[in-house]
């Protein structure tokens, strides 16, 4: 299943007038993962762009306006069934950095939303209160400055052998 993630970062002062760099995280309500915190983020539906469907999905969880920055990565996440009645979960996860510098992320429907500066996510990740992957990809993903060139590709498929396809659209994305 294709899924985008969101990497939102904000940095600011502390009281103590140290830079603080903070991340944007929801408490899963659904599973996989119930109860931990994770990345903003969640299906890309068919034919959607993929800028369109991160600013979609962090709007829906957390009411917060951003803007696609760059595609930082992809990852394949396969989850491993967890008894007999269950079949595990493969997902295609195209992460995402955006930017938000202002505007306030609130819980929406998805569950609870917090900010966690790298301490937080450290002691989250002690406490295995964050999902494992998405600890990894902040750890990977949020220290780079690089961006992953991507294609917004449309096709129409020819019906039959003989038919011709008919590529619409074959364009980098924003």
């Amino acid at each position: 299943m294709p899924s985008v993630l969101a990497l939102i970062r904000r940095d600011s002062i502390s009281n103590a007038g140290e830079s603080v760099t903070r991340y944007l995280l929801i408490k899963r309500q659904k599973e996989p993962y119930v109860g931990k915190w994770a990345l903003v983020g969640g299906r890309w539906d068919f034919g959607e762009r993929l800028d369109a469907a991160i600013t979609r999905e962090v709007k829906e969880e957390t009411g917060l306006d951003t803007t696609f920055v760059a595609l930082r990565g992809v990852v394949n996440e396969r989850i491993a069934p967890l008894g007999s009645n269950d079949d595990g979960g493969h997902f295609l996860l195209f992460v995402c950095k955006l930017s938000a510098p202002t505007g306030e992320a609130r819980e929406q429907a998805e569950g609870p939303v917090a900010w966690f500066s790298l301490k937080d996510l450290k002691e989250l990740s002690a406490n295995q209160q964050i999902v494992s992957t998405d600890y990894t990809i902040l750890q990977h993903f949020s220290q780079t400055a690089s961006a992953l060139p991507y294609i917004e590709a449309e096709v129409i498929a020819g019906n039959g052998e003989n038919a011709p396809d008919e590529l619409i659209r074959f364009k980098a994305g924003p």
